[in-house]
């Protein structure tokens, strides 16, 4: 299943929930996606599967244009996680299907992830804890000095984005935890992200501890470019050098 979460001014206000292989974004009620608003063109975008089950969104010659992750497309490739801008609103993609979109897609921009819980005293939608978006800078030195290094997790079923700028993070159950997460024998301090030589690992030292990266269990793991982790209820994409 695939989602899409149209927000405005940041606020969620339909999510569509869409098996079909043909998707239509636009002003007009025939639309599957249907935004009525004038910054919207009548048949403004188009979403579709390609033979190789990719997300292919192409935009229909729009007036104002259709933009992922702050660039603006004509034809890409979706990753789970992308935010699309048309007119003043945004729509995250979002799929728990389990397959890894193609590689060689452009890294998105984050210059704008979206708001930062730090420091909020409200718990997110469908939690019982609170989630706090994670601090300062690391992730080793960059072969071209004048280029910027960071890396981010993006829970996309939240639409947060966590910045991995600590020399060790820990995800749990936790208002203590860095970042919350829920879930059947999910605990304080579950799993831990450190900085080791440069690298990124995420690990558990707990006796239940497991978690899935690209649909696999593990107990340890190297992170990469786009990998997909699943912990507990949470599904993050991780993301570096963007």
């Amino acid at each position: 299943m695939i989602r899409f979460s149209v927000s405005y001014n940041n606020k969620v206000i339909k999510t569509y929930e869409i098996e079909d292989q043909l998707i239509s974004i636009g002003r007009l009620p025939e639309n599957k996606i249907c935004i009525s608003n004038m910054g919207i063109s009548r048949r403004h975008a188009k979403i579709e599967r390609d033979t190789n089950s990719n997300i292919i969104l192409s935009d229909l010659n729009s007036l104002n244009g259709t933009f992922v992750n702050n660039k603006k497309v004509s034809k890409t490739v979706l990753s789970p996680g992308d935010v699309i801008t048309i007119g003043k609103y945004t729509i995250v993609f979002e799929s728990d299907e389990g397959k890894e979109p193609a590689y060689g897609v452009p890294v998105p921009s984050l210059s704008t992830p979206g708001p930062s819980l730090a420091g909020t005293d409200s718990p997110l939608p469908g939690s019982t804890g609170y989630s706090r978006a994670v601090q300062p800078s690391f992730l080793g030195e960059h072969k071209d000095a004048n280029a910027a290094v960071s890396a981010v997790l993006i829970e996309t079923n939240k639409h947060v984005v966590y910045k991995m700028d600590k020399a060790h993070i820990t995800i749990g159950a936790s208002e203590n935890d860095d970042i919350f997460v829920s879930g059947f024998m999910v605990g304080e301090g579950h799993i831990e992200i450190t900085k080791k030589e440069n690298e990124l690992w995420i690990s558990s030292n707990k006796f239940m501890g497991k978690f899935k990266v690209n649909g696999r269990k593990k107990k340890a793991h190297l992170l990469s470019h786009k990998d997909r982790i699943e912990i507990g209820t949470s599904i993050f994409r991780f993301m570096e050098n963007v």
